[in-house]
């Protein structure tokens, strides 16, 4: 899974570091850092948990550590239409909708950004 991903994305990455990878029946737990060729990193926080539900985030940073975009799906933020489903583009209060996302998307936008 994780690292098909990695090697479809690999022209655009410079490297990747797994923290965390453990699979227990049909759930998981992800924790991983890519470096991406422009030398921004995401860091990678996925969980699918026993009863089906899932908690992610995706956080794109720049070269100064600034957030680029960050999808999660934390419930802190009720007033957005897509509850608890969000992004934040570049500082934090600028929330948005957005749809559920998988890394395979997420890498898939990035490959977009800096291409």
């Amino acid at each position: 899974m994780i690292l098909e991903i990695i090697e479809k994305y690999s022209t655009i990455i410079n490297s990747y570091d797994i923290q965390n990878f453990n699979i227990v029946g049909p759930s998981y737990h992800l924790a991983c850092t890519i470096e991406i060729k422009n030398q921004t990193k995401l860091f990678i926080k996925d969980y699918l948990f026993l009863d089906g539900s899932r908690k992610y985030s995706f956080h794109w940073q720049d070269v100064s550590g600034n957030c680029i975009i960050r999808w999660d799906n934390a419930p802190h933020h009720q007033d957005v239409t897509t509850f608890p489903y969000h992004k934040h583009l570049g500082k934090e209060e600028n929330v948005e909708e957005s749809q559920p996302v998988k890394l395979e998307t997420v890498m898939e936008y990035i490959s977009k950004q800096i291409t």
